[in-house]
């Protein structure tokens, strides 16, 4: 008989704005999530929707070893504070701990982090502010999720040349370096995963694809 799934562990580290509500969704999505903050107010707040809540300051080598579970999938400096979000990396690294990510505050907190050789970093209020940016002044882009420095999975709306066409005969690929990797049907509401070459676009449907960037872009600057 097979033993249980064991639910991925991710250890949290900061309950700012960023790490309260990431704490949050992984546990939502049925992760074993352990949070860690020096603040007891914001533990008290959150004890009841993670697995565990942990009063600690993370800055401290010992306190990470009580926090950080060594068969941690995943973790998470979410601190606020630039030299305490640098030490708790520079002794997770010193744990061997992988899959570490750390969250940063400014332009120079990304360049130490880098010259760590930390990487996983992240900055949301750059990516989220460059992600609606490109948003806004594409024409034909609905949302966009950046995989890598090259390429990205995008939503796109279908040019009025498309309606009414099968995949086979606009030839998606060839005539914009794209791949549609699934279609979304407004009317009705339906996910098409990996569409036949007969599919036929109706100009609500919304189109995802998989390409790179300037790709992407290029499309974007095509009229209806």
């Amino acid at each position: 008989m097979f033993g249980k799934k064991k639910n991925r562990t991710a250890v949290v580290i900061g309950l700012g704005e960023f790490g309260l509500h990431l704490a949050l969704s992984l546990s939502k999505c049925g992760c074993d999530c352990i949070v860690a903050d020096i603040d007891a107010g914001k533990i008290d707040s959150i004890k009841n929707f993670v697995m565990k809540a942990i009063i600690a300051d993370a800055s401290q080598k010992n306190a990470l070893y009580q926090i950080v579970p060594a068969d941690a999938d995943f973790v998470i400096i979410a601190l606020g504070d630039i030299e305490s979000s640098i030490t708790a990396a520079l002794y997770l690294k010193d744990m061997k701990i992988e899959n570490v990510y750390v969250k940063a505050i400014s332009e120079e907190h990304e360049s130490i982090l880098k010259m760590m050789e930390v990487k996983n970093i992240i900055f949301p209020e750059k990516d989220m502010g460059q992600r609606f940016a490109t948003k806004l002044m594409s024409n034909n882009l609905l949302d966009f999720l950046p995989l890598s420095e090259d390429y990205s999975v995008a939503e796109l709306a279908p040019l009025s040349s498309m309606a009414n066409k099968s995949l086979k005969e606009i030839d998606f690929r060839k005539e914009h370096n794209l791949s549609i990797i699934a279609i979304k049907e407004l009317v009705p509401p339906n996910m098409v995963i990996s569409p036949s070459a007969g599919f036929k676009i109706k100009i609500s449907d919304i189109l995802i694809v998989l390409g790179k960037k300037d790709a992407i872009e290029a499309y974007n600057q095509k009229t209806h």
